[in-house]
């Protein structure tokens, strides 16, 4: 695949994501008609208005030697019945499902490709659900013990999925895997909003549950406690959850 059909393959993709071509340009502040060209095949865009729209939106064209694809395909194995033959019968379609990793918060939290003696194990799901449909950077972590800051919503023992290539904090309000700021750099599961205040960009993080003595929300300057880097704020977010509905 060569350079271009790479970043035209991910400018489509942040189409489909941000409304179509028009609301993309739109919020990147360049003309409709040249997103729109380049899509179609019809013109190459200049490096200044891809450059442009992977800014506004906090993305970035990943080339197919950068590593990223954090799931991996599945095999499913046919259960043999006690004569030692093979039952495929009824067996699912392998190519609808994705194998995504269950890391530590730490691991999940770092960039790139989850090292395998990291991994405490496989999460599987199905392709396409919209909720993950087209991502590819997903990682699963588990809700520590006695971690009730997102109950009710989420209890300890319930597993999420973090998109890592998702990280823009909108709309407000939005589920994510976010840093606190300080050496340790401890993640949570937290509501994230947004603000603005004598030309600090605030990002304040909530939590559900409704004992605000123990979870208060928490307010960070992006250009103070993160050098005016949204990635050291915020991994990803939360698409998917799986929970044990008897404490609902």
């Amino acid at each position: 695949m060569s350079m271009v059909d790479t970043v035209k393959q991910g400018i489509a993709r942040l189409a489909r994501d941000h409304g179509g071509p028009s609301a993309l340009a739109e919020k990147a502040g360049v003309g409709q008609p040249n997103v729109s060209k380049f899509l179609s095949g019809k013109a190459v865009p200049r490096f200044d208005t891809v450059a442009r729209i992977l800014e506004a939106l906090g993305a970035r064209i990943l080339f197919p030697d950068e590593e990223r694809d954090t799931t991996k395909p599945v095999v499913f194995v046919a259960a043999r019945k006690s004569g030692g033959v093979a039952d495929f019968a009824n067996q699912p379609s392998a190519e609808n499902y994705m194998a995504i990793p269950l890391a530590q918060g730490a691991v999940a939290a770092g960039p790139g490709l989850i090292p395998e003696d990291a991994v405490r194990g496989w999460v599987l799901a199905m392709k396409d659900q919209a909720s993950i449909r087209y991502r590819t950077n997903l990682v699963a972590m588990e809700v520590g013990k006695g971690q009730e800051s997102m109950v009710p919503t989420l209890h300890p023992l319930d597993i999420v999925l973090v998109d890592r290539d998702d990280f823009r904090p909108e709309p407000d309000g939005s589920i994510f895997l976010v840093r606190e700021p300080g050496p340790d750099a401890e993640v949570a599961v937290k509501r994230v909003y947004t603000s603005r205040k004598e030309g600090q960009t605030l990002l304040t993080y909530v939590s559900d549950n409704p004992d605000k003595r123990f979870y208060p929300p928490s307010v960070h300057s992006l250009e103070t406690d993160f050098h005016g880097d949204l990635r050291r704020a915020i991994v990803g977010r939360v698409v998917w959850a799986w929970s044990d509905m008897t404490r609902k």
